[in-house]
């Protein structure tokens, strides 16, 4: 081992213990094992032994400066998206110069977090501590050390990634946290979800009058998955059936698509109303901050609706039922080739506006099951959820309680000619039902949860 001098900076207070994700970071095998890119303009790394006769080192000869980029080593590295790393190695060069070096994706469009770093003609040894601020799954991950900016010749040895473990990682409820790896003083806010779905559950529709991206209420259209970008994260809240998405945007314009390229494209031709649940905690007082639904035609142009965040009240549900001739862009396009349904929030401190959550979104031709309603009647159902029956309360009579599944197949249909009826739901398959009750006043249409 080489006598060198060490520098660091940027160092987060950490507890607990961690090891090199990386292989033959050394190079000790002798050859270049698990690494890629290219040393001298050309397509193989280059490890030598130093002169010692007992130290291999990857040494990397710049014959042309240029785009940084296009000289240099890497390792692919499975990283996890927003955690903190800790990148050291040992560099010199043949006369004082700059590389770049630092983690970042394997494809795409190659986001990174990295530093310029300064070295010298005696090997020295830095280190850095570097957030894995890009989307860590879609083309995966990578440690890299881009050298091309100079000619000449750059030794690397002994390169080392770990995960910083922090109080705020560490799967415990300490120090001030509120929450396991939330809350208190430096630690991510707690999510404060909704604690249920949204409280006006969607009507009973018939399959062909809905296109359905993510509800529990419509069966889904085909898709090849939501991606998400900008550094968002999501996942499933499930509420006794009924799930919602929960999202959190560290940047403006993060998100996430639903993509609609390998199954056939979204066919919108026959809807003319985008319907979208929304739900955001804490404030959202920023100018500008605004959130986006985006449907995109294969040509790439789209027809897009901002809703104003600032506008809203935090904490509760907001439901939303937009007619394509209100969405800017080209609504009066055929609409029969969508291939992407896009959720992002955009503005100066979009990070304010989240976590946020969804549901129910949808679109949809106005066509619902019954095209009436009882305007003063008053229902009751409990319990809801059930495993065993619905009892409906109503102060007017009903003669007739009609119950659909999701996909607006009629399942069951009783006459109670009363202020009250029961449902035996026993029989029935987990998941959201209707019940269309009629009477004299005409219908309405309430949403069931068999468990």
């Amino acid at each position: 081992m080489k006598k060198i001098t060490f520098l660091s900076f940027l160092l987060l207070f950490s507890l607990g213990f961690s090891q090199n994700l990386l292989t033959n970071g050394d190079f000790e095998t002798g050859d270049g094992s698990n690494w890629g890119g290219n040393s001298t303009n050309g397509t193989n790394i280059n490890v030598i032994d130093d002169g010692s006769g007992s130290n291999f080192v990857n040494q990397s000869i710049i014959t042309t400066a240029g785009d940084v980029w296009r000289v240099g080593i890497d390792q692919a590295v499975a990283l996890t998206q927003n955690e903190t790393y800790t990148l050291s190695f040992v560099a010199s060069a043949d006369a004082n110069r700059t590389i770049i070096a630092g983690i970042g994706k394997a494809g795409g469009d190659f986001a990174s977090n990295t530093v310029e770093q300064a070295i010298t003609t005696t090997p020295t040894a830095y280190t850095m501590d570097l957030v894995a601020n890009f989307d860590t799954v879609a083309n995966g991950s990578r440690v890299l050390f881009d050298l091309a900016a100079f000619t000449g010749t750059v030794t690397l040895d002994d390169i080392s990634l770990e995960l910083v473990v922090t109080t705020c990682n560490n799967g415990v409820q300490d120090g001030d946290e509120t929450g396991v790896d939330c809350g208190g003083a430096i630690c991510q806010p707690c999510a404060n979800p909704p604690s249920g779905p949204p409280t006006v559950a969607p009507p009973a529709r018939a399959a062909a009058d809905v296109k359905s991206v993510y509800s529990n209420a419509y069966t889904a259209e085909p898709t090849d998955g939501a991606q998400t970008f900008g550094g968002a994260v999501t996942s499933e809240i499930d509420f006794s059936g009924d799930q919602i998405v929960s999202v959190t945007t560290p940047v403006s314009g993060a998100g996430l698509q639903y993509q609609y390229f390998g199954v056939p494209f979204l066919d919108l031709s026959g809807m003319d109303t985008m319907h979208f649940d929304f739900y955001f905690e804490g404030s959202a007082s920023a100018a500008g901050t605004v959130l986006i639904v985006i449907a995109q035609y294969s040509d790439g142009t789209n027809i897009q609706e901002n809703f104003d965040v600032t506008s809203l009240a935090s904490n509760t549900w907001h439901q939303f039922d937009v007619d394509f001739s209100d969405f800017d862009g080209n609504p009066t396009y055929a609409r029969d080739e969508i291939q992407q349904v896009i959720v992002q929030v955009a503005g100066p401190e979009g990070q304010l506006v989240g976590p946020f959550y969804y549901d129910n979104l949808y679109f949809h031709n106005n066509m619902v099951l019954s095209t009436d309603q009882f305007e003063t009647a008053e229902f009751s159902v409990f319990p809801n959820p059930t495993n065993g029956e619905w009892n409906i309360n109503s102060n007017l009579e009903m003669s007739k309680v009609a119950l659909f599944d999701i996909l607006g197949k009629e399942v069951l249909t009783i006459t109670p000619n009363a202020m009250e009826a029961t449902i035996d739901a026993s029989s029935f398959k987990t998941g959201v039902y209707f019940a269309r009750i009629e009477g004299v006043n005409g219908t309405k249409t309430v949403k069931l949860v068999r468990q």
